[in-house]
């Protein structure tokens, strides 16, 4: 048997904390946000646009709330590293011997020395300073099977009072002279130096694509959703009328501008017959109506651009049937409807 002591340093070095990726995602985010929100604002009518910028809209909450989280967490590794340094590092005491040739089953029984090393744990536990037992074996189908038992304590003078109790595990190896080979016994006091230094979380590729393309698909969702709530409130805000209401005469119509949409989206004609469209302007802006074959194709009928309060009239004979687009030119992406020709 033999018995050796080993020290390392009293105190760990410092260590730089790690470059931190969350400023560069931070921007990206911010970027794409902002082209996004242009995006959407050039071109509401793209039901692209919206989820779009949703997913965009996620993301920057979602890495605001990673660097949030992440410079708590550094915080608090850091008060955490402040208590380590100021306390001793712990220690622990190595066993090493080996059951003799075909021993190991006596050695497993309930009155082998592995057993009773086991039933030790409860006692150790009761020692002050006492943290871990621990206890591994290589075993061997031809010759003796190596068994390291390693006792951890909190500090030296913990393992100082332990080894003078004459109740320790080497105590208790020595008794099982039967099972244990004759001086394979070893003995070691070390002291445990700590890498206190916590992991970084590290995304490898799969998971990292993954989780960026739950992302896209939670923004995509929530874009959606805006989108059709969007539609569904411009559907009950501007309802479509018919050219031949209560108030208009076959072939004659008046359409009410408003800051900024028509009162009616939806017009109707008949083939060969002249249409008489007036135009009120009973908003704040300037408004006009303008009609096409299509949406941006040729021209057909323009009314003037008229001011708050005034009226303007148009006359033309649709060329055939067939469905025709009509937009005001002052704010082209709010203010359009369909003639329908029949």
């Amino acid at each position: 048997m033999s018995h050796a002591g080993t020290e390392g340093p009293e105190h760990e070095e410092d260590h730089l904390p790690e470059p931190s990726v969350w400023p560069l995602l931070a921007g990206a985010a911010a970027m794409l946000v902002g082209l996004s929100l242009i995006f959407w604002t050039r071109d509401k009518q793209n039901s692209f646009s919206g989820p779009v910028f949703g997913a965009a809209a996620l993301f920057l909450l979602l890495v605001v709330a990673g660097w949030a989280t992440e410079d708590s967490r550094m915080r608090r590794r850091a008060e955490r590293r402040e208590v380590v340094l100021t306390r001793d590092a712990r220690y622990t005491q190595v066993v090493t011997f080996a059951i003799a040739e075909g021993q190991l089953a006596p050695a497993r029984s309930e009155s082998g020395v592995l057993t009773a090393i086991e039933a030790a744990d409860s006692a150790l536990h009761n020692l002050a300073g006492f943290q871990d037992l621990r206890i591994s074996l290589s075993p061997a189908d031809i010759g003796p099977t190596q068994v390291l038992v390693e006792t951890t304590w909190a500090d030296r003078e913990g393992l100082a009072s332990y080894e003078e109790t004459r109740q320790t595990l080497l105590d208790l190896i020595n008794s099982h002279d039967d099972e244990v080979a004759d001086g394979s016994v070893q003995v070691f006091d070390m002291q445990v130096i700590r890498d206190t230094r916590e992991p970084g979380f590290r995304f490898a590729l799969g998971p990292a694509a993954t989780i960026l393309g739950a992302f896209v698909v939670g923004g995509f969702m929530i874009g959606a959703g805006l989108t059709v709530f969007q539609k569904s409130s411009n559907a009950v805000a501007a309802p479509a009328t018919v050219v031949a209401g209560p108030t208009d005469a076959p072939g004659t119509t008046t359409v009410t501008a408003t800051d900024n949409k028509f009162d009616k989206t939806a017009l109707t004609a008949t083939a060969a017959q002249e249409l008489t469209v007036t135009l009120k302007n009973s908003g704040k802006v300037p408004h006009n109506i303008h009609f096409f074959d299509k949406k941006g194709g040729t021209s057909i009928a323009m009314a003037n651009i008229t001011s708050a309060g005034q009226t303007a009239t148009i006359k033309f004979t649709p060329p055939t049937a067939g469905t025709y687009y009509f937009q005001c030119d002052v704010h082209p992406d709010q203010m359009f409807g369909t003639l329908t020709v029949k």
